[in-house]
């Protein structure tokens, strides 16, 4: 971990701290005995902010035991009814109901047991493991270990994952969500909560930074986190009275560039075979466009039969095209009377206008315009 790094996106951070508070814990879960008081003077919590992501962040190690869940508060009564119907519909909205979850720092497990009342089928991860061990005996199936550690999770891929108050204790939070991208499904969806740095900056509870928590996290912070990382953030905002932060992502499918693999092999036939037809009648073929888009689609059909490339710019005039190395000259080359079929290739906006500047030209010539993948005739 590189402190004057961010620990997010690698940016640098602002040579200021946002604040030092002196004096603090040097961990939430530390209870110094009598013969410690000596050496407790605290620590010196130094509040830096990235200069290129936003993220804020503690400058110091992380404490001791970051992969463990540690938590006094049990689920029962209200809150744990108001989980129930937070689960039920995530697994609902998201088509989780059936399908494996993973609870990514869970604790004991006491959250399984909700998952699994809202139809989902839940795996907890834990970094402690007698944590794991006391769940186990409550009939909850964990796995013991850290995310990033871990060769494999079994049950992976799962279809979603929960993680609650926990990606802020991780001194690699971008490489723990890459994990959670590698563990689950191409369409998982993932229920992330974390503190909310704008309800600590508003409420001015800067005794809320404390030691164990490396970053602090805004909607804009959060969101950038996981879109950085496979995921497309589907909502995230305020919880618990803003206290906290909810994140709700999926994670992000690749373009399936293969799709229209099939569509350009039947342009590029198209092409040769309109090209070989004139040049089989002893006529000669102009392609007007010498955009990069225009050369790398000549190149893949492999056009020999054409004659010349044109192009209205003067410093690609005189030059030759890659690969298939055909000169391209200017539009006046056309009033030679030599060319008898001009295609026209360019983008946009612009084959109306080349076609409007053929017509004035009055070359004769037979002309024809790419349009989407399509040679349309005019």
């Amino acid at each position: 971990m590189n402190r004057e790094c961010c620990h997010l996106c690698g940016g640098s951070l602002c040579e200021e701290p946002v604040i030092t508070l002196k004096g603090m814990p040097k961990a939430a879960q530390y209870y110094p005995d009598e013969e410690a008081f000596g050496l407790d003077r605290g620590i010196d919590l130094v509040v830096r902010q990235c200069l290129w992501c936003g993220l804020v962040q503690l400058n110091v190690p992380p404490v001791d035991y970051f992969r463990e869940v540690i938590t006094a508060a049990s689920l029962s009564g209200e809150a744990r009814s108001h989980r129930l119907q937070e689960m039920k519909a995530f697994a609902e909205a998201h088509g989780l109901v059936g399908r494996r979850v993973v609870e990514i720092g869970c604790g004991r497990g006491g959250m399984l047991d909700v998952m699994r009342e809202a139809g989902m089928d839940p795996t907890g991860l834990e970094g402690s493991s007698d944590a794991v061990e006391e769940g186990r005996r409550l009939g909850r199936r964990m796995v013991a270990g850290y995310l990033t550690e871990l060769d494999e999770v079994p049950g992976a891929p799962f279809a979603g994952f929960l993680c609650l108050n926990y990606l802020e204790h991780m001194p690699d939070p971008g490489e723990v969500i890459r994990r959670m991208a590698g563990i689950t499904t191409e369409d998982a969806v993932g229920f992330v909560t974390v503190p909310n740095l704008e309800y600590l900056l508003q409420s001015r509870c800067y005794y809320e930074f404390v030691a164990d928590h490396l970053s602090y996290f805004t909607a804009s912070t959060l969101s950038f986190a996981f879109q950085a990382n496979g995921f497309d953030v589907l909502s995230c905002g305020t919880i618990n009275n803003d206290n906290d932060l909810l994140c709700v992502v999926r994670k992000r499918r690749l373009p399936e560039l293969r799709e229209g693999e099939s569509e350009v092999e039947t342009l590029k036939k198209t092409l040769r075979q309109l090209v070989d037809r004139y040049v089989a009648d002893g006529k000669r073929v102009a392609v007007w466009g010498g955009g990069h888009r225009t050369l790398a689609l000549l190149a893949l059909a492999g056009v020999d039969g054409l004659t010349c490339v044109v192009d209205s710019a003067p410093f690609k005039q005189g030059k030759f095209t890659p690969v298939l190395h055909k000169p391209i000259r200017a539009p006046e080359y056309l009033k030679s009377g030599e060319i008898d079929l001009v295609l026209v290739m360019v983008p946009g906006i612009y084959p109306d206008e080349v076609l409007r500047t053929l017509a004035a030209m009055q070359t004769g010539c037979d002309v024809a315009v790419l349009r989407g993948n399509r040679i349309v005739f005019q």
